[in-house]
């Protein structure tokens, strides 16, 4: 592939991998980058941990409750690193090894089920926290938040079931191998004949 092809930019590179991707980085990443920008002390760096900490504040509404690097706290709660965290090791662990993909159940009820329940934890303590019955802490809301990006990783399926993502991929698969090499014109003598050659798979 020729450099300039590699910087080229197409419609199709926009699905829905990459926007898992964005989501990812800027979920788990963000949260990390935000406090080591902030103790750089450079100008620029420090601006945009301070709007990377006012976006935190904006859509996390615990944010007083957050893990700490060098003193300095997470733009987000812990319980929303527990979901970037979940969203990215589950996330990993399912496309790239045999953990995960063939034990989640084709049936959308069952499948359903175990979501519901990976969110329980979650609404427990965070229920219980603002009835005021317990007070929630980092070593709680973490692994709750980390269900909960289990959870999220494995929502999608609901709406496109395991085999019909698998179907998906191999038409897909067969699609780019059906490719039919262009006429070819020979020549002997004054006669020419026009014959298609296809490649044979």
């Amino acid at each position: 592939m020729k450099f300039p092809e590699v910087l080229t930019i197409r419609r199709e590179h926009f699905n829905r991998d990459l926007i898992g991707k964005v989501v990812v980085v800027f979920v788990f990443l963000g949260p990390i980058l935000v406090p080591l920008l902030w103790l750089s002390g450079w100008p620029l760096f420090t601006t945009i941990a301070q709007v990377g900490w006012n976006f935190g504040r904006a859509i996390c509404s615990d944010t007083v409750k957050s893990f700490t690097i060098g003193g300095e706290p997470m733009m987000i709660c812990a319980r929303c690193f527990g979901v970037g965290t979940g969203l990215l090791v589950t996330g990993l662990i399912y496309h790239y090894t045999p953990l995960i993909r063939p034990r989640v159940p084709n049936n959308r009820l069952y499948l359903a089920t175990i979501i519901a329940v990976l969110f329980i934890p979650w609404l427990i303590d965070s229920g219980a926290q603002r009835l005021g019955l317990s007070e929630s802490n980092v070593l709680l809301m973490f692994p709750t938040g980390f269900l909960g990006g289990v959870a999220l990783v494995l929502a999608p399926l609901l709406f496109w079931p395991l085999e019909e993502l698998e179907k998906l991929e191999d038409d897909q698969e067969m699609g780019l191998m059906e490719i039919t090499e262009p006429l070819i014109l020979s020549t002997v003598g004054v006669d020419s004949e026009i014959g298609e050659l296809t490649t044979v798979r």
